[in-house]
């Protein structure tokens, strides 16, 4: 008899649902729920599981979009909080996990599939103990790194969005008290997120007295039709990147790769070459060199979270 386990990714919008068996999510069986429509993820878990009353699940893990402590997160953008006995009551299966959407992708790296992954610089081969570091640019930003222990995939949270904003020129210095200014602390996810670009926008209008506010879809547009202001802020905004997935990959050393996910990361990816994005992540003055080891790849499935879920659930129960 094949394992039966739920597996959700509860973003601020929109939340998906889906069946693993052994550990592989069953693609016919995905859902996707307007969070709008509901009160609770248990409101959406209880009717997924009615809708599925012929299977007995044994085990749920849901990876949500918001700090995670002891079994319980509460969501960053919707006034959720998910615990794992809310989770037991709604699906029926008494072994229930609560991750950070990031923990859960980092969980999923090794079951991607080839189709699924891009490489954005190659690095060098690693053995299959190498971290990996898996980076989120959407909504927010954050990051988790995987570590290979003899107990198995340990991947602790983080909340690196939140950490202040490193700079490493005048500009950025000035980006960065621009930020200050406006939200009292200049944070990494005011820059390297989907707001951050038209943050990055909004300080190169600010100098020069145009308005503000335009979003970064409207950013990416302009500088495809030639706009040099458009054009800037994109690269302000790749340079930071660099700096920062610099300062991630020698705090982590995740020879195994850096793998980025969200969509920010797909919208910035084809824009890379043409900034200063390489050399801000080479600028570590004697360990610049050193960074060339470490492969950075994007991921395109939009269901990776899921994959992470399960593959988190399935290497739990083999263990025990």
């Amino acid at each position: 008899m094949p394992h039966h386990s739920i597996v959700a990714d509860v973003g601020g919008t929109n939340t998906r649902v889906a069946i693993a068996l052994d550990g592989q999510v069953a693609p016919d069986s995905i859902q996707k729920f307007a969070n709008a429509g509901h009160e609770s993820l248990t409101e959406i878990l209880t009717a997924y599981r009615k809708d599925h009353d012929v299977v007995k699940f044994e085990q749920v893990a849901v990876a949500i979009a918001g700090p995670v402590r002891d079994g319980q997160g509460c969501l960053t953008n919707l006034d959720w909080t998910i615990d794992c006995a809310s989770l037991t009551r709604a699906t029926g299966a008494p072994d229930a996990h609560v991750l950070n959407d990031l923990q859960a992708q980092a969980h999923a790296v090794g079951s991607l599939a080839p189709a699924s992954v891009e490489d954005i610089q190659t690095g060098q081969n690693a053995s299959p103990e190498a971290a990996h570091l898996v980076v989120g640019i959407g909504t927010g930003f954050n990051s988790a790194v995987a570590y290979q222990a003899p107990g198995g995939t340990l991947v602790p949270p983080a909340e690196s969005g939140h950490a202040t904003l490193p700079v490493s020129t005048a500009d950025q210095f000035a980006f960065a008290e621009y930020l200050r200014s406006r939200f009292g602390h200049a944070a990494i996810e005011d820059a390297l997120s989907g707001r951050g670009l038209g943050h990055c926008h909004d300080w190169f209008c600010h100098q020069v007295g145009h308005p503000i506010g335009a979003k970064s879809a409207q950013v990416f547009a302009a500088a495809a039709a030639g706009d040099q202001m458009a054009k800037d802020s994109i690269n302000l905004f790749s340079c930071i990147l660099g700096t920062v997935l610099g300062d991630l990959a020698l705090t982590t050393l995740p020879f195994g790769g850096i793998y980025l996910v969200g969509g920010m990361s797909r919208a910035i990816t084809p824009w890379l070459g043409q900034t200063g994005f390489e050399a801000a992540w080479q600028d570590k003055g004697r360990f610049g060199p050193f960074l060339d080891q470490f492969p950075i790849r994007l991921v395109t499935d939009d269901y990776a979270a899921l994959t992470g879920c399960a593959s988190f659930l399935e290497k739990l129960r083999v263990a025990h």
